[in-house]
């Protein structure tokens, strides 16, 4: 592979109607983004097969789809996750949030035990064994709280790597850099067990949230990727040294660009460093 390829998650119109979602998708990809997480938005409206067409008629295709086992809410079966696979075309599921996560952003009040923490990375090692007998490839998407949240020294990120076989790691190497990693390093330590990078940055500053639990949740203070702390370079180069496909744009807060101008700022800060395409 000579260089990865751009996409995103997010920068999308969930729940709005005021905005064309295909016309916000052509525009990407003349910015040269060619992939989106999340294909699930291509289920909502329309017949799914011709939604999947006219977004590849853009030159670009949906990478995911979300997987979610929230308070409250049942958890999707594998088959129901195989079918929404099989309808948008993808075979990548990626959870974005597991127990530790729901405690650091006030999900729930306590922290979870170690017994619920090893209950949880076996319940995603079952179904990445039972998604692989179809093609298709479970992926964990970490924050700072895995690497930061230790049980009996051991950060939940290594214990879940260390327990887990078919599981695979979509590796969000700015909450990476957050908790105090070096991300390359981990990129290598992982190696063929990632299915691609999240690309997200920060500078100095903290954000305070206030949480339902009347704790104060501390966020980093994002900017685009490429103008804060991030070795942006540096992880694009391992991405692809490992073969790598696809680098993915995140950005939980704009403060001074909007959206638009965030992705065309992300992708000309990736495709400088050579290693995007």
């Amino acid at each position: 592979m000579s260089k990865m390829k751009a996409g995103f998650i997010g920068f999308m119109p969930y729940g709005r109607t005021d905005v064309d979602l295909y016309a916000l998708l052509e525009s990407y990809a003349k910015l040269g983004y060619r992939g989106f997480e999340n294909g699930d938005v291509l289920l909502r409206d329309g017949d799914p097969e011709e939604n999947l067409k006219r977004v590849r008629s853009f030159g670009v295709e949906p990478l995911t789809i979300g997987y979610m086992n929230m308070p409250g809410r049942p958890a999707p079966t594998v088959a129901e996750l195989i079918e929404r696979a099989h309808k948008v075309g993808v075979n990548q599921v990626v959870t974005y949030v597991g127990v530790v996560a729901m405690h650091r952003f006030g999900m729930r009040k306590d922290k979870p035990t170690y017994d619920e923490v090893m209950k949880e990375i076996e319940s995603f090692e079952a179904l990445a064994a039972e998604l692989s007998k179809e093609g298709i490839s479970f992926a964990f998407h970490n924050h700072d709280a895995e690497f930061l949240t230790t049980y009996r020294g051991v950060p939940a990120f290594s214990l879940m790597a260390a327990n887990t076989e078919h599981l695979k790691f979509e590796l969000d190497v700015g909450w990476c850099t957050y908790a105090g990693n070096d991300p390359v390093r981990v990129i290598r330590e992982l190696g063929d067990r990632l299915f691609a990078l999240h690309i997200k940055d920060f500078v100095e500053g903290k954000v305070e949230q206030p949480l339902p639990d009347g704790r104060v949740n501390i966020m980093p203070r994002f900017t685009t990727p490429g103008t804060g702390k991030l070795d942006l370079a540096g992880c694009l180069n391992a991405g692809l040294e490992l073969g790598l496909e696809w680098a993915i744009v995140e950005q939980d807060f704009q403060y001074n660009l909007t959206q638009y101008e965030t992705l065309t700022a992300a992708y000309l800060n990736m495709k400088e460093t050579g290693f995007v395409e």
